[in-house]
C-alpha cells in the first residue's frame, strides 16, 4: 500500500509540477523520482537529489548527459560498473576516454569493440579477450588494427 501511495504522490508531483520543499525532499529521496523531478518538472539540475542519483548508473548517466550536460563525477564510480553505461557516458559525455569505466567495458565483447571504433579510434587492448570471443567483434575489430 505504501508503494501505491508513494506512485500516486510521485505522479501527482510530475503532473501538477509541484515545486515545494515537501516534493523536492519527497523526490531526492529515490534515483528514478530525483532524475525524473530533475527532467519533468525543474528542466534542469537538482542538487537535493544528485546523491540519490548517483547510486543508480542508468539514472546517473541520464543526468549526466540530459540535466549536466558534463561529467557527473560523484556518479562515476557507479558509471563504471556497467559496460554500456560506461560505453555511453564515454561516448555521449566525456565524449573520449573513460578510464575508470574501462574494465566493465572490457567484459563485453560489443562494447569492448564500440569503445575502440567510436571512442578510442583505435586499438583497446584491454577488451580484446572479451572481442576475441565473438567471431562478428572479431572480424570487425581486425579493421580497426588494420586501419591504425
Amino acid at each position: 500500500m505504501a508503494i501505491e501511495f508513494n506512485r500516486r504522490k510521485y505522479l501527482y508531483i510530475v503532473t501538477t509540477k509541484d515545486r515545494s520543499q515537501d516534493a523536492k525532499s519527497f523526490m531526492a529521496s529515490n534515483p528514478e523520482y530525483a532524475y525524473e523531478y530533475a527532467n519533468l518538472v525543474l528542466n534542469g539540475r537538482f542538487p537535493e537529489g544528485e546523491k540519490a542519483i548517483a547510486t543508480e548508473f542508468a539514472y546517473a548517466y541520464f543526468y549526466a548527459r540530459n540535466i549536466l550536460k558534463q561529467r557527473f563525477p560523484a556518479a562515476e564510480k557507479i558509471i563504471a560498473t556497467d559496460s554500456f553505461y560506461s560505453y555511453m557516458y564515454a561516448k555521449d559525455v566525456i565524449k573520449g576516454r573513460f578510464i575508470e569505466g574501462e574494465d566493465a567495458i572490457a567484459t563485453s565483447p560489443e562494447y569492448a569493440y564500440k569503445y575502440a571504433d567510436v571512442v578510442l579510434r583505435g586499438r583497446f587492448r584491454k577488451g580484446e579477450k572479451a572481442i576475441a570471443t565473438s567471431s562478428w567483434y572479431s572480424k570487425l575489430y581486425q579493421e580497426i588494427i588494420n586501419d591504425n
